[in-house]
């Protein structure tokens, strides 16, 4: 029995019966791959062999359900991440893998002593079952909560991805600041750039509390000193994936258009993963602008030998937008 990750053995098992499977795909982020062997227990009722896929997996963008069927796969099992819409070419069942640990005293703890009379809730996948719970906890502090409307990527209220902010955005106006349950900065950070309001975080696996600032110094910095570096460079690469989610390829050929238009040379890079190893033979490329998951140049950045631009910053650099606001990037429909 897992006590962190409920793995809904019930509505796989139903779902495998419901399709007659022989065969099916496994699709894991690698969070969850320790967890494997638990998983796998969750068909020890049906007689459907298993295909673990070990590409990456980096959210219901990066579905693999074109692999599974050429693998032979009737059905794939995604874990970790919620139904975000797309279409796919096998029946596919999204398990969210929702934590099972209650985030009561470290919301509790995050919110000691904090004086608001509104507060925004926002949250990933994972811990969305527990907002109705966090409502009441922050109500019987004396503060007013809101949730705002899922964005366009995101499937719950209150739900936001590394490239969907919406549901933040929505209740700005309203609030005083956000509260947000998980864990890492990442999120937290793009909720307070998205709506210029501080995020106080609560984590339940820690039970730890962060108060992030909207002015964000550090991070603007690096993120300037980024373009900075990027302003010397006369060749450009952009990078565009393969991965359902992220083939943002009207983006890709805008901002080879624009780089081109501003006198530098700029190039279409396109693979399923975009990884250093991958472009590091492109020599004549001296920057590179990523046009698929907005989280990677900022998460992954060092791993890179060369400036790494989001689309935002590529307006920057070539005079068509001011660095303030700044603007973290976002997958609308219109960039497929």
């Amino acid at each position: 029995m897992n006590d962190l990750y409920d793995f809904e053995p019930v509505a796989v098992q139903r779902f495998l019966e419901q399709h007659k499977a022989r065969r099916v795909a496994i699709q894991l982020p690698s969070g969850l791959r320790p967890h494997l062997s638990e998983i796998e227990a969750t068909l020890s009722n049906s007689n459907a062999e298993a295909v673990v896929l070990a590409d990456s997996c980096y959210g219901a963008c990066d579905t693999a359900d074109a692999k599974a069927k050429q693998l032979g796969c009737d059905v794939l099992v995604h874990y970790g991440h919620a139904d975000m819409g797309l279409r796919a070419c096998l029946p596919t069942l999204y398990v969210e893998a929702r934590m099972k640990i209650d985030p009561t005293e470290a919301v509790k703890l995050a919110l000691k002593d904090q004086k608001f009379e509104r507060l925004g809730i926002v949250t990933v996948v994972q811990h969305i079952g527990f907002l109705p719970q966090v409502e009441k906890i922050v109500r019987s502090l004396g503060i007013e909560p809101l949730i705002g409307k899922r964005g366009p990527r995101a499937k719950y209220p209150g739900q936001v991805l590394g490239c969907d902010w919406g549901c933040a955005r929505a209740i700005a106006n309203d609030v005083d600041a956000f509260l947000y349950i998980g864990t890492g900065r990442f999120h937290p950070i793009g909720v307070c750039l998205a709506t210029g309001k501080k995020v106080i975080t609560a984590n339940p696996l820690a039970k730890g509390s962060e108060k992030i600032s909207p002015d964000m110094k550090d991070f603007l910095k690096k993120r300037k000193a980024m373009i900075s570096r990027a302003a010397s460079c006369q060749s450009f690469g952009v990078l565009v994936s393969t991965k359902p989610g992220q083939a943002r390829l009207k983006l890709a050929s805008n901002l080879v258009s624009n780089i081109r238009n501003s006198g530098l040379s700029a190039r279409l890079l396109i693979a399923d993963e975009i990884t250093p190893e991958k472009i590091s033979d492109f020599k004549e490329m001296e920057a590179f602008v990523y046009a698929a998951c907005p989280r990677l140049p900022i998460d992954d950045v060092a791993r890179f030998d060369r400036p790494i631009l989001t689309p935002f910053e590529v307006k920057v650099l070539l005079g068509k937008a001011g660095f303030e606001p700044y603007q973290l990037d976002e997958v609308r429909q219109s960039d497929f």
